[in-house]
C-alpha cells in the first residue's frame, strides 16, 4: 500500500491496526483524539483536525511499516 497525503485514516487502519503506534509515536492518539468521523478522512485532513505536526515524518514511517511484513 503506498501511504500519501490522499489516503483515508481508515484504510490505514483497517490494513495495518498496529499503524496505531505509529501516530502515538508522532503525537496523536488516534481513539482519544480523532473523532470518529474523521476516520473517514485523508491524512491531509487529519493533519489540522487531530494535530499533526510533522505530516512528512508520519507519512515516511507508516510507508515504512507498511513495507515491512506482518510477523
Amino acid at each position: 500500500m503506498q501511504i500519501t497525503h490522499d489516503t483515508p485514516l481508515k484504510e490505514i487502519l483497517e490494513a495495518r491496526p498496529d499503524a496505531l503506534d505509529i501516530f502515538l509515536k508522532h503525537g496523536v492518539d488516534v481513539p482519544l483524539e480523532c473523532d470518529e468521523s474523521l476516520h473517514e478522512c485523508e491524512l491531509s485532513v487529519c493533519e489540522t483536525m487531530c494535530h499533526i505536526d510533522d505530516i512528512e515524518g508520519l507519512i515516511s514511517d507508516l510507508q515504512q511499516l507498511f513495507d515491512t511484513q506482518i510477523a
